[in-house]
């Protein structure tokens, strides 16, 4: 078992490494490797005079694996043994690790996504994974503290929020059966047993947009709240999304200037914080686009250039869209008691092309109100699919609301990453075949 990394290493201390060649350099008598593991990068000295089956070790290839011997002097690792552990024997252009690969440039970005084998050992794209991890470990926190239960989710359902189109389906056992893509239908009756609760999930997707944030999987906050209305969920969500990132950032500050300038990510929070938020309604932002002669049909979701029309109107500043019409939301979400063609909904958008990272809904919570809903959202003829998330209505379900949230969109944006498919291992996109 490995007993010394390279964060452990203290002058002159004689240890044997175990570790990967990132790079290498040749000059003279002398070889220059930059050695990586998981908790970090040095530079390993080795000079023809006092190292061990030198030559070797001056043709072993990059990416392998080896076992040096040596002891820590003025930043280096003078190397005077080693032991091959697993050589690098295929050819793989870029390298993960050379010095003039830049892993998030676009021009790369075929040969990442198709071998995601080989690129998450890059140190940039480690980084950002190990950033997501801190993320997550914060979001955890954030509730823990406020004694909320984390609850299981299946991955496997048959109740859909929206159309069955926009779902990945596949057949068990003769049934057709979908890939979960909100666990809203089984937080809510938990709602009864601890009140505030919350999941994160792979939720799947199935739909035809192919933008920066979208991915055909991906993880999912979904959170539900008993006793809470709308403003309350805003406000909530507003504190929630700010402490997670603003945590994450204090208490990983030096790994998140590996991956991005401190000035984006100062100003990123900064406009992150529930203090400077915008809040407006969907009638608002159909006006302002109208007032710029964009032609946009009311009823419809605002697309990704919209977003960002209404997030530069407001000073590129984040912007609460609320009370999105009932035509593009789920049966179950609440209607306005004086317009129900609109929906006790409200839509958080990131600015500067960043878009839609969370949303808050109320719940329906009376019998006859979510039957006359699935009617009008054609559920109504799924009802065996559906039956006992209905029959809920009927015992004792309390007025309560629920948070969605896509990690990775949320995650993203503190990281100033230009697409959602660089904060995801083994990332899933439409249309690109998976090879993993």
């Amino acid at each position: 078992m490995k007993k010394y990394y390279i964060s452990d290493l203290k002058e002159k201390v004689e240890v044997k490494l175990y570790c990967w060649i990132g790079s290498k350099r040749h000059i003279k008598d002398n070889l220059f490797l930059d050695i990586y593991d998981s908790t970090g990068v040095i530079q390993a000295i080795a000079t023809k005079d006092n190292c061990l089956n030198y030559e070797k070790l001056t043709k072993l290839s990059k990416e392998s694996a080896v076992c040096l011997s040596g002891f820590l002097f003025d930043k280096n690792f003078v190397v005077n043994d080693y032991t091959i552990i697993a050589e690098a024997k295929m050819t793989l252009s870029p390298s993960p690790n050379d010095k003039n690969f830049d892993v998030l440039d676009p021009k790369h970005a075929t040969q990442v996504i198709r071998h995601p084998t080989f690129y998450i050992r890059n140190k940039k794209l480690n980084t950002i994974y190990y950033l997501k991890f801190q993320f997550k470990q914060e979001m955890r926190k954030y509730f823990f503290d406020k004694n909320f239960v984390e609850f299981e989710s299946p991955t496997l359902t048959r109740q859909t929020l929206y159309n069955d189109d926009a779902a990945i389906w596949l057949n068990y056992d003769n049934q057709d059966i979908s890939l979960s893509r909100c666990a809203t239908f089984h937080l809510e009756p938990a709602l009864m047993a601890y009140e505030k609760l919350f999941t994160i999930t792979n939720s799947h997707s199935n739909e035809k947009s192919r933008t920066n944030r979208h991915l055909v999987e991906y993880l999912h906050l979904k959170v539900e709240i008993c006793w809470i209305n709308l403003e309350e969920l805003i406000d909530f969500a507003s504190d929630m999304y700010y402490t997670i990132a603003n945590n994450t950032y204090q208490n990983n500050k030096t790994k998140f200037h590996e991956i991005v300038d401190e000035k984006y990510i100062i100003d990123a929070l900064n406009k992150l914080n529930p203090e400077n938020h915008i809040h407006i309604t969907y009638d608002e932002a159909v006006n302002i686009l109208n007032k710029k002669g964009i032609d946009f049909e009311y009823g419809k979701s605002l697309t990704k250039v919209q977003e960002e029309i209404i997030t530069k109107h407001f000073g590129n500043n984040f912007v609460w869209v609320k009370f999105i019409p009932y035509t593009v939301e789920g049966f179950m979400f609440k209607r306005n008691s004086d317009n129900p063609f609109l929906t006790q909904t409200c839509d958080l958008i990131a600015p500067n092309g960043y878009g839609e990272i969370l949303g808050c809904a109320e719940k329906m919570t009376d019998y006859d109100e979510i039957i006359n809903s699935m009617k009008e959202k054609g559920k109504f003829e799924q009802m065996n699919r559906y039956e006992d998330y209905a029959l809920l209505h009927k015992f004792g379900l309390p007025f309560h609301g629920g948070i969605g949230m896509g990690i990775e969109r949320a995650f993203r944006y503190i990281c100033g990453i230009e697409h959602v498919k660089y904060t995801k291992p083994y990332a899933a996109i439409k249309n690109l075949k998976i090879n993993h």
